[in-house]
């Protein structure tokens, strides 16, 4: 019925949705004294130009409210701010977006993730964004990251999309993991 891509988009947001909801997989190995970091949040992005019904590139800006853990038991609060791109977005989809992370956590250490390419999917209107990269510097530095996100646009569809703007907005929820 939903064929590959909707399955793996749909075990995706069950995914992000089950992490949102405070599950988390178990810590695994130590790697400066903490395992793999889970960080789950709140998004809001921006599209210059915004998303319309032609194909155009496009630069994505996030901001996101992070909370993160490194052990059961131990969390803290982090800020994200994200730049990207893409080449070829519509209100449709997002297509190949690529990216960097500034990721701040509240004990002063930061992360920045480098997302050379990423898959997007538009499913019931929901963009879900898959971004997968590396620390390149500060904490964690050569770890491997997995960022998901989930997008609703701010302005309703398709009405958005059909004015000379475009949709320039969207909010949702964003699930980080570092993998040391």
């Amino acid at each position: 019925m939903f064929g590959k891509r909707g399955i793996g988009v749909a075990s995706v947001s069950l995914a992000l949705i089950a992490s949102c909801l405070g599950w988390a997989a178990p810590a695994a190995g130590a790697h400066g004294g903490h395992g793999p970091v889970t960080c789950q949040g709140q998004e809001s992005t921006t599209y210059t130009p915004g998303l319309t019904l032609t194909p155009q590139p496009v630069g994505i800006r996030g901001a996101t409210a992070y909370t993160c853990s490194d052990r059961p038991g131990h969390t803290v609060a982090a800020t994200g701010a994200t730049n990207g791109r893409s080449p070829e977005s519509t209100c449709l989809g997002v297509n190949a977006p690529a990216g960097h992370e500034v990721l701040r956590y509240g004990d002063g250490s930061v992360s920045e993730i480098s997302y050379p390419v990423g898959n997007a999917e538009r499913v019931f209107g929901v963009n879900t964004v898959m971004l997968k990269g590396v620390v390149v510097a500060g904490r964690d530095k050569g770890a491997e990251a997995e960022r998901f996100v989930q997008l609703a646009p701010a302005q309703g569809l398709p009405v958005g999309c059909l004015t000379p703007e475009g949709v320039r907005r969207s909010t949702g929820v964003t699930q980080l993991r570092i993998i040391p």
